[in-house]
């Protein structure tokens, strides 16, 4: 009887380091197509940008980084409907991407005919 609740611990215990090792790779993977699309991003190729993006994101659905940049590569191609899409997902992913607090500042009341 011990040998066998040995022999099952071994085996939950090679399961779950195969999962974390699953998991870990899939960071790794989500993390190099998201390297790859900001180097592409950088470079002003928003289209191929977009592919490494949804890439991580295929991987990673939280990854709300790679939600962002996609976004904002949208933006640059000028698809403003893809891109607003893309926006909330990040915001979905991260509150941190909140429309509200990233939105631009109201322009100042202050105007040269006012002072």
């Amino acid at each position: 009887m011990k040998h066998v609740t040995i022999a099952m611990l071994m085996m939950i215990s090679v399961s779950l380091s195969t999962a974390y090792a699953d998991e870990l790779f899939d960071s790794e993977s989500a993390n190099k197509h998201f390297n790859a699309g900001l180097d592409l991003y950088f470079k002003k190729d928003y289209t191929n940008a977009i592919k490494e993006f949804e890439e991580a994101v295929q991987i990673d659905p939280e990854n709300a980084n790679a939600f962002y940049f996609m976004g904002y590569s949208y933006y640059k191609l000028k698809d403003m409907k893809k891109a607003m899409t893309v926006f909330e997902l990040a915001y979905e992913a991260d509150s941190k991407y909140s429309p509200v607090h990233n939105a631009p500042a109201e322009p100042s009341m202050a105007t040269p005919e006012n002072n």
